[in-house]
């Protein structure tokens, strides 16, 4: 997208993961973050249980840190499964905006959901790619 690439302003807000360690040392996560693990850890070419390997201890260890958690609302996701035909994937939401227990949610999501999540969040416009017809992730939300 040559709106973010080409606009020196917002490609410095793009930054290397590490920074987020940076961000809790002082005042906390900005406003919305988006973590992707490098290549090795993302489970891309491996399974969900490798992949849960790295992030269930880097994710635990940060959640002890009240700039982490207090008030953020983590989906966390996994872009396919191990199979080529159904891919239904992992998606999970927790944090102190979602309802406390654990829920069950058989709704079909699609990536465009998470989108459609944010888009809802702060009243953005439809981008027109059929995100404003998806299912936002707010069913379990306190303030959806």
């Amino acid at each position: 997208m040559t709106a973010i690439s080409s606009n020196s302003t917002r490609c410095a807000n793009i930054v290397n993961a590490n920074e987020i360690d940076t961000d809790l040392a002082s005042e906390g996560l900005p406003q919305f973050s988006y973590y992707v693990p490098n290549l090795k850890n993302d489970g891309h070419d491996t399974s969900l249980d490798f992949a849960m390997s790295w992030f269930q201890p880097w994710f635990e260890e940060r959640l002890k840190n009240p700039n982490f958690s207090n008030g953020t609302l983590f989906l966390v996701t996994f872009d396919e499964d191990e199979t080529l035909f159904s891919n239904h994937i992992f998606t999970s939401l927790l944090g102190t905006p979602f309802t406390s227990g654990a829920h069950e949610d058989t709704t079909s999501y699609t990536h465009l959901s998470i989108l459609k999540t944010l888009k809802d969040n702060w009243n953005l416009n439809d981008l027109g790619r059929g995100d404003d017809k998806e299912t936002a992730f707010t069913q379990f939300l306190q303030h959806s």
